[in-house]
């Protein structure tokens, strides 16, 4: 069955706020799925959601024909990584290791000199940096060999080097990656499919982010400082604002630069990106 996960419907409301709405989408064997939105997007919710460590309000998350979250086929990395302080790294390896029944020696050859884990496996776990422990709960969500991956934020902190060294080993055809990121440039070059996510709900996805911005009708953005001027120059052009600056959809046909040049010479061009794509779009959400 090529369809793993389906998220049907789903809406989460806590204390009269409704912090997913109508969420609807399949996750399919070997994706890689970024999922990028804004802070309080409600993406952390929505995993938490899919692991079932909180119920929807409304709607249903199903894994393959049941409703029951595989656990033994999962390996989930939360935000707040649940850890033992004063356990040795090498313990806390051993301890899932443990209850994953697998050989912990192997466990040790295998990833310990690749992620520097052997650098920190005596060291305990509150003397650990952010960095360190985002690399062991990394390693702990591996353990069970799972086919499928569910993570929070799992490389922030990371130093880049240990994002590609562990990014190579589970980007297998037969991995299923789901995770949330704040990382949009790595989200392009590291998934097969993007999710974005704006105030509860679900703007586009599962998609290949390079198809989304080869689709879009512009393909280049100018940018340049706010001036009432200059704004009178925009009324026939699609822009967003930010920090300052018009963010205005361009293309090479458009009159666009010789009716600025009239006001200023100081704009840049640049390609579409997809941090500009969900700007935009939701730019046009909040005018609503």
């Amino acid at each position: 069955m090529n369809n793993l996960i389906t998220i049907n419907d789903v809406s989460y409301i806590r204390n009269e706020r409704k912090i997913l709405n109508g969420i609807s989408f399949n996750i399919n064997r070997g994706d890689k799925i970024a999922l990028l939105g804004n802070n309080g997007a409600g993406k952390t919710t929505l995993i938490d959601i899919i692991t079932q460590d909180i119920k929807p309000t409304v709607g249903e998350v199903c894994y393959g024909y049941t409703s029951i979250f595989p656990k033994g086929e999962v390996g989930v990395l939360y935000g707040c990584l649940p850890l033992l302080p004063y356990l040795r790294v090498y313990e806390q390896i051993k301890y899932y290791a443990a209850i994953y029944k697998r050989n912990y020696k192997n466990i040790k050859e295998t990833y310990y000199k690749q992620l520097g884990i052997d650098k920190i496996q005596n060291s305990f776990i509150y003397q650990l940096s952010q960095g360190e422990r985002q690399k062991l709960g990394l390693l702990i969500s591996i353990i069970n060999n799972p086919g499928i991956l569910i993570w929070d934020e799992p490389f922030s902190n990371l130093d880049p080097t240990i994002i590609d060294t562990f990014w190579n080993i589970v980007n297998t055809d037969d991995k299923t990656i789901f995770y949330s990121t704040h990382n949009w440039e790595d989200a392009i070059n590291k998934s097969t499919k993007v999710c974005l996510l704006y105030e509860g709900q679900l703007l586009e996805g599962p998609v290949s982010p390079t198809e989304l911005l080869l689709n879009f009708p512009k393909q280049n953005i100018l940018v340049v400082g706010i001036d009432d001027s200059i704004s009178t120059a925009l009324k026939d052009y699609e822009y967003y604002e930010l920090d300052g600056c018009y963010y205005i959809l361009w293309s090479p046909s458009d009159s666009i630069i010789s009716d600025i040049s009239n006001f200023t010479n100081n704009f840049s061009v640049k390609k579409i990106s997809l941090i500009d794509y969900y700007r935009y779009k939701t730019s046009k959400m909040r005018k609503l």
